[in-house]
């Protein structure tokens, strides 16, 4: 009786401290001999304990890594058509941008040209930044602008922009429809680095290009979501 609540004990302790933000979203938690010297307790004991945590979705074990605490996952939904800033705001997360990079000139891939509507010779902004959410990292982002609909762009551009901002009160945009493109796969080196993942972590990678009311393609953005802080849905009707 004395291992079984004695693993209770660690379980609840852990679990406070995670409810509590003293072990915030993220967290790299004891290993299981830190924690057996902590708590004066054997392997086993502790191993029932996280395992408990585990199930119940307070923690996540990753093999040759450690334990962590899990990151609640924010809902993207695909009904409606919602800037980063909007998203997260609606869940009562506080988003804020890192901004890596503003850079105009010619596009490259002929996929974004395609998608953008431009000829080779047209020039873009490229905007790159880091998405978070209460200061963690949630996506790695970069946005491809004509400038030809959005020129000198660069004035308005800085850590706390909103492009959606940008584009409907600064240069009165009407935003139409969006089309949206979602596939998993492992991070690149770059991605890694800077979302502060490993290169086990799956990320979400969604392409999007959004349109104006009359049909001109606006911006085409790719983003790179981090798989467990994330998870998308939407409505489908029959009809």
């Amino acid at each position: 009786m004395e291992v079984k609540f004695l693993y209770l004990k660690i379980y609840q302790d852990i679990k406070d401290k995670i409810i509590s933000g003293e072990y915030p979203q993220g967290a790299r938690l004891m290993t299981e001999k830190e924690c057996q010297e902590s708590y004066g307790a054997s392997r086993d004991t502790v191993r029932k304990a996280f395992a408990k945590l585990e199930s119940e979705d307070y923690i996540v074990r990753k093999t040759a890594v450690g334990t962590f605490v899990k990151y609640v996952k924010s809902d993207y939904t695909l009904t409606k058509l919602k800037s980063f800033t909007e998203q997260m705001t609606s869940r009562g997360i506080t988003p804020s941008s890192e901004l890596l990079g503003i850079e105009l000139g010619p596009v490259v891939s002929k996929h974004i040209r395609e998608e953008l509507n431009i000829s080779p010779e047209e020039k873009c902004y490229r905007i790159t930044r880091i998405r978070k959410g209460d200061e963690t990292p949630m996506s790695l982002e970069t946005a491809y602008v004509p400038r030809k609909l959005c020129p000198d762009m660069q004035k308005y551009l800085d850590d706390n922009s909103s492009l959606y901002n940008i584009y409907e009160n600064v240069y009165h945009h009407k935003l139409g429809n969006g089309k949206v493109r979602l596939e998993a796969e492992l991070p690149d080196p770059k991605a890694q680095k800077l979302l502060k993942i490993s290169h086990e972590s799956p990320v979400l990678k969604m392409e999007c290009t959004v349109l104006l009311e009359d049909g001109t393609p606006l911006y085409f953005v790719d983003c790179s979501y981090v798989g467990d802080r994330y998870f998308f849905s939407t409505i489908l009707s029959r009809q």
